[in-house]
């Protein structure tokens, strides 16, 4: 069986004053995955390694880490592809738990900023569907990108999130747009009022490191492009639309018949 060999971090906050890499060398298989190799570590020379995985196929996010430099899912990242050498560390601009393991409650608390629950109209029948057509317009937007797993790759790639920890980070407005494109939803206003606050799409710079490691191939930056037009284009249309209702209001209070 083949050999590589893995420098992996390894910190443990009660105790350790700051983080370490071990190396160590490890057989695995022809076929092996990144994860494959962390299970031979534990199973070898460092059998108390703490690291996250659940459904070994790509699918769930939770094992997600920075391997060689570079945020991957580490049950779909084969050795072969990357070599004989692999240097895991825990994702970035989050706490460390221990070893690979990092606290998500700061992305989910950025995530939990965008409002990410769908809230329908209240004119909506909720005894009927919505339909809408995959090949409607309405479709088109909402089907714009495949559907995110918060693997927290792009937030640990990000730039901005390192810089600015109340940036709301590139998995959350990549939501955020999903639900303000939605029209049975009810809450687009105030998203659109977040979205175009201090923390919100305007801070992105562009970089597209968040695009570059989402193993699901979606690109927040396209998404952040997008909700910063629709910002724009909401609060450039608040003056009409405050002139139009008072217009209404105004035609309303003048045909009524006098008493």
């Amino acid at each position: 069986m083949p050999k590589v060999t893995v420098s992996v971090r390894r910190f443990t906050p009660e105790s350790d004053a700051k983080p370490r890499f071990e190396t160590h060398e490890v057989e695995v298989g022809d076929r092996a995955s990144v994860l494959d190799a962390l299970f031979a570590l534990q199973r070898g020379p460092c059998p108390d390694l703490a690291f996250r995985f659940s459904c070994r196929v790509g699918m769930c996010g939770s094992c997600a880490m920075v391997v060689n430099g570079r945020e991957q899912l580490t049950c779909s990242t084969l050795v072969k592809n990357i070599g004989t050498t692999l240097k895991i560390e825990p994702l970035r601009n989050l706490p460390v738990v221990r070893d690979l393991a990092v606290d998500l409650k700061p992305f989910f608390n950025s995530y939990n900023r965008t409002m990410p629950a769908f809230v329908p109209r209240a004119d909506l029948d909720h005894n009927t569907f919505y339909p809408i057509p995959h090949a409607s317009k309405e479709g088109r937007r909402l089907n714009d990108q495949p559907q995110c797993i918060d693997c927290g790759a792009c937030y640990s790639s990000c730039t901005l999130v390192t810089l600015n920890p109340r940036y709301a980070g590139p998995m959350a407005l990549n939501r955020a747009l999903s639900l303000v494109v939605d029209p049975r939803d009810s809450r687009r206003a105030e998203r659109l009022n977040m979205v175009a606050g201090e923390d919100g799409a305007f801070r992105c710079h562009t970089l597209g490191n968040c695009g570059d490691v989402c193993p699901r191939g979606i690109s927040p930056t396209h998404s952040i492009e997008r909700l910063k037009r629709l910002a724009v284009l909401d609060q450039l249309s608040r003056p009409f639309k405050k002139w139009f209702s008072q217009a209404a209001c105004s035609a309303e209070k003048f045909s009524k018949p006098l008493p």
